[in-house]
């Protein structure tokens, strides 16, 4: 597999790509990873690559033709269809499921931006795929970029020891890892756990299946509603309750709330009135039940409207609000049930 990078700072690439398992996969000939210099296609005597941003603004703009023609030579080393990549805040988040994807390819181009970022008509003509490693903004591309490197490239047989080495990873079957221990056997105080200790490997497996399903609840219970068994949710319900004295517990009643108090930013108040509004038209609260103190419960099947309600989880995650992410089989009384919730009493 062949992954190329493209930067104007190919040596701080090469500096991280040539230390350990990484710079051991590359010398030994298990992937095969590529720095070029985007200032080598630069076409003018002072190996320039950016210019004003038309519009103004602070700050200098990648040009698009020494990105082309850096890119073009690339491709015609490798593929003409070669896929391109451009590590970008704006991106959609990097999953261990993308990851995956692009491990099991034959290989891509990573685009690092600098500066204010690059003249977005050179994306467009590249067909370049926008991809972020989280809600922030740094530097330059360049750390991105070997993050995700360093991530598809750990997948290459070879690589890693084993399968096993990266199989036990947080997220490659969309749960947590279980907790590690090593020696002494007690430090502290704490203790290793018996199971560990007692060569039962059957037990252990139990034990560690078990330790990250409850690592995952206690600290990214998002993820547990995307997790399939034999096909179905983990859970048939789930409940996002508000954990603040000052607000409701309901997430729709709370964020009301906290909308007329002017507490939430004119993003996350877009966010919440266009969720709001979609709720209001597609799936009202029945107003025969609507005097009655229930709970609300959305069926993990809907992933869509689980999503929705997951991102006015993230708007209070922000405000340092608790959300207690519930899941259950059996929600007490049902009082109502639809295709999408089901309303109850605890």
């Amino acid at each position: 597999m062949r992954i190329d990078i493209a930067t104007l700072f190919p040596d701080m690439c090469r500096s991280f790509l040539s230390e350990s398992v990484i710079g051991r996969a590359i010398k030994g000939g298990h992937i095969d990873i590529r720095c070029h210099n985007i200032r080598d296609y630069a076409g003018n005597k002072h190996n320039r690559v950016d210019d004003k941003p038309y519009g103004g603004g602070t700050g200098m703009l990648m040009q698009a033709q020494p990105i082309y023609d850096c890119i073009t030579a690339i491709r015609e080393d490798t593929a003409p269809d070669r896929r391109v990549i451009y590590m970008s805040p704006q991106g959609r988040p990097l999953s261990q499921q993308t990851v995956k994807e692009l491990a099991d390819s034959d290989g891509f181009i990573i685009l690092c931006g600098h500066y204010e970022g690059v003249d977005c008509r050179v994306l467009e003509e590249l067909k370049a795929e926008e991809i972020s490693v989280g809600d922030f903004v740094v530097t330059g591309g360049e750390l991105p970029a070997l993050m995700l490197a360093d991530a598809a490239a750990r997948l290459i047989p070879g690589v890693l020891p084993n399968d096993e080495a990266y199989e036990q990873d947080s997220h490659f079957d969309r749960l947590l890892e279980y907790p590690q221990y090593s020696r002494p056997e007690v430090w502290r105080g704490r203790a290793v756990p018996q199971v560990l200790l007692s060569g039962d490997h059957k037990l252990v497996k139990q034990w560690q299946d078990e330790m990250k399903l409850a690592v995952t609840l206690a600290k990214r219970p998002d993820l547990l509603v995307d997790r399939r068994n034999n096909g179905k949710p983990l859970s048939k319900y789930v409940r996002f309750a508000v954990r603040d004295e000052g607000l409701p517990e309901d997430i729709f009643a709370a964020l009301t709330m906290l909308s007329k108090n002017k507490a939430l930013n004119s993003k996350e108040k877009k966010v919440f009135v266009k969720i709001d509004k979609y709720f209001n038209e597609f799936l009202p609260f029945p107003k025969e039940i609507s005097g009655e103190k229930l709970f609300t419960y959305y069926k993990t099947e809907n992933r869509d409207i689980v999503d929705m309600c997951l991102s006015l989880c993230d708007i209070f995650t922000a405000h340092e609000i608790k959300i207690d992410i519930i899941y259950s089989e059996i929600v007490g009384k049902i009082v109502r049930e639809d295709g999408y919730r089901a309303f109850c009493k605890e």
